[in-house]
């Protein structure tokens, strides 16, 4: 009986092994199954091996997540194993794999018997090859930077691996919140290298004053800044004069010993228009038939003084056609910019004499170094929905193919944005490799990301893509929700989009982490809501009730607001608009419109004349806009009638002879989009529509606000009238200190308000 005891005991202890054996983790290569803790990582010895070392450390993180085996990392002198992972320009990187021809940051995997080799070119190469390692063969997916999936195996199965990629481009930038984490960049292959605080870079784009600063030169030395029309001005610099060209070579000598390590400086004009028309510059732009000829042959001057370093400058805005005859020098970079195309359908399809595809046609041909600064986000309402997924693969392709070496994909950097997580991935592999498939890659994102909420997630993208497709409305980076009710924000539209994210919702219950990921994809839409509301203010998608005799704001609306706050804040939107206006602040101003936006007064639904009709940009609802009750909110396209470099002269008909104490009218101010308070406004009164007494006047009105609405209205004697004249005075050009100098200013109207009270 004790043998049999022991037999027993000898055969449970040998069981009992034989399944521990059977659950050790192991990899297999090229059909041999080997212990994962018989590899090792081998990375090189030399200390200018960070990245090699960093590529180590990461694949021993995520070896050890998925298999639960930390594989030991060890430098190129360590003893050989048979089985290892060799990472980098090690000498134990076998001499069959030719490393030659690999970009910076490309790579090349290869398993070679049971060791698995990745080495990269001399920038992040390396890096990247294990994180495609991952990727790719051991099924990890890196969502945001606090989101990813790492897969749970004990047994690895690697297939017979030869792998080598260089990226579409040398430099790829994918300008969102979440690539400020470098760890997550790096994961994305997205390369910081194309921005101002990357270590290779100097100086970063709009820094002529920099150079020369009106502050200091301007009162002495005229000369050195633009001509327009007859004047100097505080614009831009004039090219054309050899003390600018002197000044500026000897400023940037002194910062490129600050920083010897930084190889592009730019050299670029500012954020403005107002270019120099003195004869002189006057008569190279004329010959080179654009602005960009004096721009080039100054930046060309400035290269030729550092031959060792590369000049940047901008095309951009009116620069952005190339010169006819003179070539950008071989160490000039050219950033040509996106800024003004429509985001509706690929950039491609305006093939007209002044698109950018000709422009950029044409710096191609005669530029060695491009960085195309393209634009995905609309900047004046950032949060808001976006429908131009479709068109990213096809712009890229079409920047790859006319030889732009580097992109930045300009998001919004500090802030959340609509569908930020989304953008990011797709935009960064699409830089690597922008041939990939779209539907594949936004399907993979969208099952890892949102779960079993995908499905509805992904029906209100292409839902919304489908409705400006059909709308066939352009889609501007400078637009807003309230101007896209007639394309995809229509009403029927949002109680579909909003049925999909009540199932999302639904689907992920049980799940608070995506729960909150579907919240927070919820939000462009909440904000939507809001801004349509500000759009239509009375009616079912308005924001006001009937109250009595009065209007007042819904309380479901009231609610809307105050949940898009909360989330927003807890979501990491720190400001609604690339101005800055947080979601406090929005909150703030947006109950104040809802509580103001109506307004019951005698001239309600009353008609006028016009001296002058406004722009057709900017002509609100036609005829009847300015008495139709209706304040508009600081978006200047809806409700708002603009006057270019013309006064307003409207006259309101009452209808018949009326007592009444008040009269006011209501203007916009919007600095950086050239839109000025009037000078002077005068309101004078009728009784027959010929004999007019002036009963209100305002004079050097002004304000510092970027962004102000005020009523300017006065309170008068009793008196009658049936004809009440609105002037009010256009400053007609933009100011020397603002920064469209020279160009012609706006006046925008809304309400013309006649009360008794």
């Amino acid at each position: 009986m004790k043998q049999y005891n022991l037999i027993s005991i000898l055969i449970f202890i040998l069981l009992l092994h034989m399944g521990i054996q059977a659950q050790e983790p192991t990899i297999t290569i090229a059909g041999q199954k080997i212990p994962a803790r018989s590899f090792q990582i081998i990375i090189p010895i030399s200390p200018s091996a960070v990245i090699e070392h960093k590529a180590g450390v990461e694949l021993q993180k995520y070896l050890e997540k998925i298999t639960g085996i930390k594989i030991p990392i060890q430098i190129e002198s360590e003893k050989m194993r048979p089985a290892e992972f060799i990472i980098g320009h090690s000498n134990r990187f076998p001499s069959s794999i030719d490393l030659s021809g690999l970009g910076p940051d490309g790579f090349i995997i290869r398993t070679t018997g049971t060791k698995i080799c990745i080495g990269g070119g001399t920038h992040k190469g390396t890096l990247y090859g294990v994180y495609e390692f991952l990727e790719r063969y051991l099924d990890c997916r890196f969502w945001a930077p606090d989101a990813e999936t790492v897969p749970a195996t004990t047994n690895i199965v690697l297939p017979v691996i030869d792998q080598r990629e260089n990226p579409a481009f040398d430099s790829r930038e994918t300008y969102y919140a979440g690539m400020a984490n470098q760890t997550f960049a790096d994961k994305m292959r997205c390369d910081r290298n194309a921005w101002k605080g990357a270590e290779n870079w100097g100086m970063w784009v709009h820094t002529m004053f920099t150079f020369i600063p009106p502050e200091k030169y301007f009162d002495s030395h005229p000369e050195y800044f633009a001509q327009m029309a007859g004047k100097r001005v505080r614009t831009q610099l004039c090219l054309s004069n050899p003390d600018v060209l002197k000044i500026t070579i000897d400023e940037l000598g002194k910062r490129m010993k600050e920083k010897p390590g930084a190889k592009y400086w730019s050299v670029s004009q500012m954020d403005t228009y107002g270019w120099c028309e003195c004869p002189a510059c006057k008569a190279i732009d004329e010959r080179e038939g654009s602005p960009s000829g004096s721009m080039i042959e100054f930046v060309n001057k400035v290269a030729e003084a550092f031959p060792d370093r590369v000049i940047s400058t901008l095309a951009y805005q009116y620069t952005r056609s190339a010169p006819k005859h003179i070539k950008p020098a071989p160490n000039v970079n050219i950033m040509l910019c996106t800024i003004e195309c429509d985001r509706s359908k690929p950039i491609e399809s305006d093939t007209s004499a002044n698109s950018f595809l000709h422009d950029i046609q044409s710096w191609s041909a005669i530029a060695s170094d491009i960085l195309v600064w393209d634009y995905v986000i609309q900047f004046t309402n950032m949060i808001a929905p976006f429908p131009n997924l479709r068109i990213l693969q096809p712009n890229i392709q079409m920047f790859r193919r006319y030889h732009a070496k580097s992109l930045f994909e300009q998001g919004c950097h500090g802030t959340y944005s609509e569908n930020q997580e989304l953008r990011q991935y797709m935009i960064a592999k699409l830089l690597w490799n922008p041939d990939l498939d779209m539907d594949s890659l936004e399907n993979i994102f969208l099952n890892g990301y949102y779960g079993k909420a995908a499905p509805y997630i992904r029906n209100y993208i292409s839902m919304m893509e489908d409705a400006l497709k059909k709308s066939g409305k352009t889609l501007w980076i400078y637009g807003s929700p309230m101007q896209e009710t007639d394309a995809f924000l229509g009403t029927e539209q949002i109680q579909m989009y909003n049925t999909f994210f009540d199932s999302a919702a639904l689907a992920v219950s049980g799940d608070s982490i995506l729960t909150a990921r579907v919240e927070k994809a919820r939000l462009p839409l909440r904000y939507a809501i809001l801004e349509v509301a500000k759009r239509y203010i009375t009616g079912p998608w308005g924001f006001l009730e009937p109250n009595g005799s009065s209007m007042v704001p819904r309380k479901d609306i009231l609610k809307t607001l105050t949940d898009f706050v909360t989330l927003a804040n807890q979501y990491g939107v720190t400001t609604i608009h690339e101005r800055n206006l947080p979601p406090d602040e929005y909150g703030k101003t947006t109950a104040h419109f809802f509580r103001n936006a109506y307004a019951e007064h005698l001239a309600k639904g009353k008609p006028y004349f016009l001296e002058t009709e406004p722009s057709r940009k900017y002509a609100a609802d036609g005829t009847g806009s300015l008495t139709d009750g209706k304040r508009g909110s600081s978006n200047y396209y809806v409700l708002w009638q603009g006057f270019e470099a013309t006064h307003l002269t409207a006259v309101v008909d009452l209808g018949r002879i009326t007592p009444i104490n008040y009269v006011g009218a209501e203007f916009l101010q919007d600095l950086t989009s050239w839109i000025f308070y009037p000078e002077k406004v005068v309101i004078s009164i009728s009784e027959d529509g010929k004999n007019y007494k002036e009963v209100a006047f305002f004079d050097g009105l002004s304000f510092d606000d970027l962004v102000v609405i005020h009523e300017t209205g006065k309170m008068i004697p009793l008196t009658m009238a049936r004809y009440v004249r609105f002037w009010a005075q256009n400053i007609e050009k933009c100011p020397e200190w603002h920064i469209g100098h020279g160009g012609k200013a706006w006046l925008f109207s809304d309400e013309l308000i006649v009360d008794k009270r």
